[in-house]
């Protein structure tokens, strides 16, 4: 139970940008007084069916399957998928407690489901539509028609509900994945471009951190998959990736893998049973996400005892100026840090503040001056970097105002060069000497309303 790890995936989730994408071990349903995975129950009845030869014990959808194709060969196979389609219409089973309290974060608005049922959608629509058909359901098959492509084109909007199939949806025909060479396909389809994902569902894959569930991923699907939600290498890669209760967490060669090429923040793994996984995350998430109480005047602008953290970040040569700054945001009302401990080095407060940035600062104020634009290396630049990188998971609201203290500032941000490529795109402030000017205080003053409302 990593602290680390829970505070990164709330953050995430807070901010609306955490994609989880949910397994096998985690769709369970409640068929009479028992518990199970829809999987094992599909492959239970599969075995009965046919009399297949199965280990002992629960036997998954995958296993009955391939047992099927190593007695009966592949002349069969089509009819399986009607089979099983015919399975899932008939049972529909009641979604179980671990998929209603994933359901229940109604900050994560995107969910990807990797079996061919539609219990996560039955369980969001029950939990947040009270039994109406309020989720948007979308599938993905390599062989997908031409009007349901178009359908699924359309963006959601921020209001939206959405679940996603990625291996398809159960039918009469094989239209979706029912075991790994299937998946396989669809991945060549997604890979060669055969096929693909509406363009705003493929932006979120790659550009959101995701959270896998509870899913079933061999070593090569698991490399597969890191890579195709990827823009660029994984080991360049910024964007995190969490897994809980997955079979890659129990893959040494798999987790070697990402030990060994990826970055120690970007792939972060927890071994722990599926359902009690997302008891926990739902239980935290109710924690963080409870309303605070606080005394509001109209609009008046001062400080709540809990308002967000705006973090100034500034080179020690700029200390006086960053003074000023942080003493007119203090005067708008704003919870500030400006952290002074800088002036002396400290590997204890260095961590601090970068997991600080990480996770908990609201509002982001970088320093920029020509003293960082003459350095040839310093802190400040890792808290720059370290800030950029989250921004790219925070698409709907302002997070780095930069704020330039020189003088001279011809309102050209591209002559000062030592800053992330990011940067350069935002609207900057200015504060000659530290004193903020009229347009910096307009900016200012936006985002602590924003925060009091946040905060309300």
């Amino acid at each position: 139970m990593n602290d680390d790890f829970w505070d990164d995936l709330l953050a995430h989730i807070r901010q609306r940008v955490l994609v989880p994408v949910v397994g096998p071990d985690v769709t369970r349903v409640d068929i009479g007084d028992a518990d199970q995975t829809f999987t094992t129950l599909i492959g239970q009845r599969l075995a009965e069916r046919w009399n297949l030869s199965v280990p002992p014990g629960p036997t998954t959808m995958d296993a009955a399957v391939a047992a099927f194709l190593r007695e009966r060969g592949q002349d069969e196979i089509e009819r399986l998928y009607r089979v099983i389609n015919d399975i899932i219409v008939e049972v529909d089973p009641e979604p179980g407690d671990a998929l209603r309290n994933l359901a229940a974060i109604d900050d994560l608005r995107l969910f990807v489901s990797t079996t061919p049922d539609r219990v996560l959608a039955k369980a969001v629509n029950e939990v947040r539509f009270q039994g109406r058909q309020g989720a948007r359901e979308i599938s993905f098959s390599p062989n997908q028609s031409t009007s349901e492509q178009s359908r699924n084109a359309q963006p959601a909007t921020p209001a939206d509900t959405v679940v996603l199939n990625l291996y398809g949806q159960a039918a009469s025909t094989p239209q979706y994945a029912i075991h790994e060479e299937d998946r396989l396909e669809w991945l060549h389809a997604l890979l060669s471009e055969k096929a693909s994902l509406p363009d705003w569902v493929g932006y979120q894959l790659k550009e959101h951190p995701l959270l896998f569930i509870g899913c079933e991923i061999p070593d090569w699907l698991g490399r597969f998959l890191l890579r195709m939600s990827s823009n660029t290498r994984l080991s360049l890669e910024r964007i995190p990736f969490f897994l809980a209760g997955c079979s890659a967490s129990r893959e040494p060669s798999l987790s070697s893998f990402f030990a060994t090429y990826c970055r120690k923040t970007l792939v972060q793994q927890l071994d722990i049973d599926p359902a009690t996984f997302v008891a926990e995350l739902r239980a935290r998430w109710v924690q963080q996400t409870t309303p605070r109480r606080h005394d509001a005047v109209g609009d008046a602008l001062r400080p709540l005892p809990d308002a967000p953290t705006i973090f100034i970040s500034y080179m020690r040569e700029d200390a006086d100026a960053a003074k000023r700054v942080c003493d007119a945001i203090t005067s708008l009302g704003g919870d500030v840090w400006l952290d002074e401990r800088r002036l002396s080095p400290g590997d204890a407060w260095e961590h601090e503040i970068l997991c600080s940035i990480r996770r908990t600062v609201r509002l982001f104020v970088p320093i920029i001056s020509a003293n960082t634009e003459h350095a040839e290396e310093g802190y400040v630049f890792k808290e720059w970097y370290e800030a950029a990188d989250r921004a790219r998971s925070i698409p709907s609201r302002r997070f780095i105002v930069p704020v330039v203290i020189d003088d001279n500032y011809d309102l050209n941000p591209s002559r000062y060069r030592q800053m992330p490529d990011s940067f350069g795109r935002l609207h900057f402030g200015r504060a000659p000497g530290g004193e903020p000017d009229a347009g910096l205080i307009a900016v200012l003053k936006d985002e602590i309303r924003a925060m009091r409302r946040t905060a309300a």
